[in-house]
């Protein structure tokens, strides 16, 4: 009879044991919007999805971004309450923009603060980034301005697979200076292979007229082989006014040289004789043991200056040994005689620079 009566008590007691532990177990998960293969950079976010019963009692659950057999890169706790929440009940789990260098695996868990095994595990590949390298030559650039002076930039980048589409957007800059704001020029280019390439900008919008001054972004959308697509971090271009300088030549027949000086003669004597229209046109240099300066004056107006000088010469049965520079607004050459030096200048040239307001 005793024995009956304890048999009946651990019976009971297991009862209530089974009635009293929660029903946890319709709690299921499940990581949406995380593509199994993406180029970097990539930060999601990712969407988990609650599911669960109304007599499920609140839990905390633990969403992680981690690599395979590594500690967590990010993690993020959240509270569903069935009180609170209907099921399905979704939440946003972001993490800060992750770049590799070379193919690398990802995996996203979720599983409950308490512990216990995960209720999912997403994994995912990130891939180097498909479009790199982004540059503008030159920035600023002054397409205002049609002078043959950085009127167009060269947008360079960098593609890391074959694309079966690649496209160029340029923005304007928002109200604070930033990317981006309105697209005003959108360019598909052609099948583009692995490598380095190039787009030039002449600072045209899509209806054909020219941006104005200011501050511009470009960005650069691939699409790989697979279908995989990526979007280039925004490059920022400058439009430009201001003064700039810009190059012109001038050049004088050799005869029209201004005036002679700095002869010097050697220890053992000697001199130099300079004639004009020896040949005709020309002026004619000869040196025996000693060295001698021949100047051109050039009519240069303020703010102009010589930026490189050259001179057409005939060496004649010695030969011409000789130096060129420039002072001022003059240009000069500089005939030296070891011993003797024969030079007949053709023409004098000049390359001079100015400046423009852009």
């Amino acid at each position: 009879m005793r024995k009956r009566a304890a048999a009946l008590v651990a019976i009971v007691l297991g009862m209530s044991v089974i009635v009293a532990t929660p029903a946890a177990a319709s709690f299921g998960a499940v990581v949406q919007d995380v593509p199994e293969t993406v180029y970097s950079p990539y930060g999601g976010p990712a969407t988990v999805t609650f599911t669960f019963g109304e007599s499920d009692e609140a839990a905390i659950f633990n969403v992680r971004l981690r690599r395979p057999g590594k500690a967590a890169i990010k993690t993020r706790d959240y509270l569903v309450d069935p009180e609170a929440h209907a099921s399905p009940h979704e939440v946003s789990f972001p993490w800060k923009k992750l770049s590799v260098a070379a193919p690398t695996d990802y995996v996203i868990d979720v599983r409950r603060q308490s512990g216990g095994p995960a209720l999912t595990s997403t994994p995912f590949t990130l891939l180097p980034p498909l479009v790199s390298n982004l540059s503008a030559k030159p920035s600023p650039f002054y397409p205002l301005v049609d002078d043959g002076y950085k009127d167009t930039t060269r947008i360079g980048f960098s593609l890391a697979a074959d694309t079966t589409a690649t496209s160029v957007t340029v923005f304007t800059a928002d109200t604070y200076g930033r990317c981006c704001g309105d697209p005003i020029l959108t360019e598909d280019l052609v099948p583009l292979p692995k490598g380095v390439h190039g787009w030039t900008w002449d600072g045209g919008e899509e209806d054909d007229s020219r941006a104005p001054k200011g501050t511009y972004f470009v960005k650069i959308a691939a699409t790989d082989a697979d279908g995989l697509s990526m979007t280039s971090k925004a490059l920022k271009v400058e439009i430009t006014r201001g003064k700039i300088r810009l190059t012109a030549t001038k050049q004088k027949a050799g005869r029209a040289y201004a005036r002679v000086g700095d002869e010097q003669r050697t220890a053992i004597g000697g001199g130099c004789v300079v004639s004009r229209d020896q040949p005709p046109g020309q002026t004619q240099i000869l040196c025996a043991n000693a060295n001698i300066s021949v100047y051109w004056n050039w009519a240069l107006k303020p703010g102009e200056r010589i930026e490189s000088v050259s001179f057409v010469i005939d060496g004649g049965i010695y030969g011409c040994h000789k130096s060129k520079g420039r002072s001022g607004t003059r240009s000069f050459l500089r005939v030296r005689s070891p011993p003797t030096s024969t030079c007949s200048v053709v023409t004098a040239k000049i390359r001079y620079s100015y400046p423009v307001k852009a």
